[in-house]
C-alpha cells in the first residue's frame, strides 16, 4: 500500500472517530410537573408554585468541546391557561421567584431558560438542574368548580411546545437564537385544583320602637354570600334564644317577658326561614363568583304587649355548600 493510500485511511479513521465522538456527545432534560395545589378563586389572591428541570450532559473520554450551552425554550401561547373542559385558569412561567422574566422560546423571539454545563474532571457526565416558577394571576373569581365538587385544571406541554438545545463548545458559548439542531421535548403538566368555598356576612335586623303590639311589625335586612361559581349553596337561620327556629322569641336583657317573631324568606312571610326542620326551609342559591344577596323578612305579630324595655334576639346565620 502506498504512502498516500496510508494517510488517507489514517484522515478518515480520525475523522470517523470525531464523528463519534460528536454523536456521543448529548444533552437530556428531565422536568418535574408543577402544580399549585388548592386555588379558592373568590380569595381574590394570586397563588404561586415551583418545578425545576435536571439537564444531562454527557461527553466522550476525551473531548475537544468541554462545555455544553443548553437551551430550554417553552413555546406557548400566552397567557398561559389552564383547562377543565371550557373553563380556564389563567397563570405565567417565569424564569425567577419574582415572577419578571417569563419562560420564553427563541421560535417566539422571547428569552428561554439557558445554563452552561462543564465536563467533570472526573467522569464523562455532569448534571444540572434548574427551577422555574409559576404564579396564577390574582382576581379570577369567575373560575367555576363543576358538579359541586373539586376540579382538577391543567395544561399539558410537549413536542414543539417544549425544545431542548444544546451546543458543546470550547472557549465562547453560543446564544441560545444560534443553536438550532439537535433538539428534543421535555414534556411536562400543570395543575391547580380549584376548590368550592362561601363567604357569608350578615346585617342586623331592627323592629324599631312601638308601643302597643296591637299591629304587625315587619322589617328586612340582607345576607350578603359570595361562593366558587357553579357551587351550590344553602343558608341556614337557627333558632336563636329560644333553640326553635318554628317560635323565635325576643327577650329583654333583665328577663322577664319575650316577644314572638319569625323570620322569612318570602315577603308574604308564607315560607319560614329556619333550617329545614321543624317546617322552616332555607335559601338555596348556586354561586357566581361575586356576591349575592339574599333578603331576609322579618314579622312580629300582633300579641300581647309585654313590659317596656330593648328585646333583642342573637340569631346565626350558616352557609353550606
Amino acid at each position: 500500500m502506498s504512502r498516500r493510500n496510508r494517510w488517507q485511511l489514517l484522515l478518515a479513521a480520525l475523522l470517523l472517530l470525531i464523528g463519534q465522538m460528536v454523536h456521543a456527545q448529548t444533552c437530556s432534560a428531565t422536568p418535574t410537573n408543577i402544580n399549585f395545589g388548592n386555588v379558592n378563586p373568590i380569595s381574590g389572591a394570586a397563588v404561586s408554585a415551583s418545578g425545576s428541570v435536571t439537564v444531562s450532559c454527557n461527553w466522550t473520554l476525551i473531548s475537544l468541546a468541554p462545555n455544553a450551552q443548553v437551551c430550554l425554550n417553552l413555546a406557548a401561547t400566552t397567557p398561559l391557561s389552564m383547562t377543565n373542559g371550557s373553563n380556564a385558569l389563567q397563570y405565567g412561567l417565569y424564569q425567577d421567584a419574582a415572577d419578571s422574566i417569563a419562560w420564553g422560546s427563541t421560535s417566539a423571539g422571547t428569552t428561554p431558560i439557558s445554563l452552561t454545563i462543564a465536563k467533570p474532571l472526573i467522569g464523562t457526565s455532569a448534571n444540572q438542574t434548574v427551577s422555574f416558577y409559576g404564579l396564577i394571576a390574582a382576581n379570577q373569581p369567575l373560575v367555576p368548580t363543576v358538579s359541586d365538587s373539586s376540579t382538577v385544571y391543567s395544561q399539558a406541554f410537549s413536542g414543539a411546545q417544549t425544545v431542548l438545545n444544546y451546543a458543546y463548545y470550547t472557549l465562547t458559548p453560543p446564544g441560545c437564537p444560534a443553536i438550532t439542531t439537535p433538539a428534543t421535548a421535555f414534556p411536562f403538566t400543570a395543575s391547580a385544583t380549584v376548590v368550592n368555598d362561601c363567604l357569608i356576612n350578615a346585617g342586623n335586623l331592627s323592629f324599631g320602637t312601638t308601643g302597643l303590639l296591637s299591629s304587625g311589625i315587619n322589617a328586612t335586612t340582607s345576607i350578603s354570600v359570595t361562593c366558587t361559581n357553579n357551587d351550590a349553596y344553602r343558608i341556614a337561620l337557627n333558632g336563636g334564644g329560644s333553640g326553635n327556629v318554628s317560635a323565635r322569641t325576643l327577650s329583654p336583657s333583665g328577663g322577664g317577658g319575650t316577644v314572638s317573631y319569625q323570620l322569612y324568606l318570602d315577603a308574604a312571610h308564607s315560607t319560614p326561614w329556619g333550617d329545614g326542620t321543624a317546617g322552616t326551609s332555607m335559601y338555596t342559591g348556586t354561586g357566581t363568583g361575586n356576591a349575592q344577596t339574599a333578603t331576609v323578612y322579618g314579622n312580629v305579630p300582633a300579641q300581647t304587649t309585654p313590659a317596656p324595655g330593648n328585646y333583642s334576639d342573637t340569631i346565626t346565620a350558616t352557609v353550606a355548600f
